[in-house]
């Protein structure tokens, strides 16, 4: 799996303008699963882009299951996180 694909694709909803800490990985045999972050632009309907988001994993590239989290493009960013 491409994660550059996935990532793209995930960019290509509308109301999303960033998607960062992408994760993909098979759980068990044939399941694969993911977690992201995806910013939205101001105003955008989060319930509309996380079913698309979703629907977007599982029909374009196989992956069940997702958690992902939205961010508000004008609220505080987690790239600001130190590890």
């Amino acid at each position: 799996m491409d994660l550059t694909d996935v990532e793209c694709d995930l960019q290509d909803i509308d109301g999303v303008t960033d998607v960062h800490d992408l994760h993909v990985w098979t759980l068990t045999s044939g399941m694969h699963v993911a977690t992201a972050h995806l910013v939205t632009a101001a105003g955008a309907p989060t319930a509309q882009v996380l079913t698309e988001a979703r629907a977007v994993l599982r029909d374009q590239h196989g992956i069940a299951h997702a958690t992902l989290q939205v961010e508000l493009h004008e609220g505080p960013d987690c790239h600001e996180l130190g590890w």
